[in-house]
């Protein structure tokens, strides 16, 4: 396994490009939690993940900022149709109370517990913002027997493009390079059992560009699965559905062939982090991965 030994390798290079200016917020579930259970909800026909959160059990999350959490609940009740329910959900930090939501609703009629049980109400959803930095945050909720709430995270939205410079990993099995409008950009193999890993400081943010490589027997859309992992947080996992590249080539992987390019961004606390990306569908694939942050020269430039 070829080795880089590096705090923060940088290539030294800062690339024209940059990263688009905000658009529509970008919304992320979180679909695993440690310790708890998800239950999915059919909502209009389509899975959704929720956690149930019942008197004296909060729910335990760990969120990265700056950026927003989304909260989405549904009280369940005992099935008695028509009866509007008032409920509170509450997040704490420590002992400090930072949002809350007192609502009510009454009995949704376009959902559906996939594992049977309790029926619920209609959606009511608030907003967090989460400041700079990793929050170790509670959920409680009041009122009800039992609320389900669907999280959604979103990275800050950058206000204008930011000068980047791409990454070198501390370590990773291969490099691979892609050709795409006469560029030649340096991409890094997640293969299975063997991840890419990274070192970041922070604060910044991580823009991590990934590509699904198609072999022979790879036809249409393919879909794959990455997670970001830091010793002592949570797996961040990120799905993606994805084609045959038609302006992008591998130089050097003449037996495979590119996808198209898939971009997440992601916050990066104060210190100093260490990252390992995995593949973790197809379970026999492999991806390419190319890592950018802000130029730390030229970001804060006016």
């Amino acid at each position: 396994m070829r080795r880089w030994s590096s705090v923060l390798a940088l290539r030294c290079v800062a690339l024209s490009n940059a990263v688009p200016a905000a658009g529509a917020t970008r919304w992320r579930g979180i679909e695993s939690l440690e310790g708890r259970t998800p239950v999915t909800v059919a909502v209009n026909g389509k899975p959704r993940v929720y956690f149930r959160i019942l008197p004296g059990q909060d729910l335990a999350v760990v969120v990265s900022g700056p950026g927003k959490l989304k909260i989405v609940s549904r009280a369940e009740t005992k099935g008695q149709g028509g009866k509007t329910v008032a409920y509170s959900v509450s997040v704490f930090e420590g002992a400090k109370l930072v949002k809350a939501q007192k609502t009510e609703s009454s009995l949704s009629e376009r959902s559906a517990v996939r594992e049977g049980g309790p029926t619920f109400c209609k959606s009511r959803t608030f907003t967090w913002v989460i400041p700079q930095g990793t929050h170790r945050i509670r959920l409680a909720a009041a009122g009800a027997p039992s609320v389900l709430v669907r999280l959604l995270v979103a990275g800050p939205k950058p206000a204008k493009k930011i000068p980047m410079v791409s990454m070198t990993p501390v370590e990773a099995s291969r490099s691979v390079t892609v050709a795409e409008e006469e560029k030649l950009i340096p991409y890094y193999s997640a293969l299975p059992g063997k991840p890419v890993r990274w070192r970041i400081v922070g604060p910044t943010l991580l823009e991590l560009t990934s590509r699904l490589d198609f072999d022979s027997s790879m036809r249409g859309t393919q879909h794959y699965r990455l997670a970001i992992r830091e010793p002592g947080m949570p797996d961040r996992e990120y799905e993606f559905k994805t084609t045959k590249a038609t302006t992008a080539s591998y130089t050097d992987l003449k037996e495979r062939v590119a996808s198209k390019l898939s971009r997440v961004v992601v916050p990066v606390g104060p210190g100093l982090h260490e990252f390992s990306v995995e593949l973790r569908e197809p379970k026999n694939g492999s991806a390419e991965l190319h890592a950018r942050i802000p130029n730390p020269v030229l970001a804060g430039e006016e």
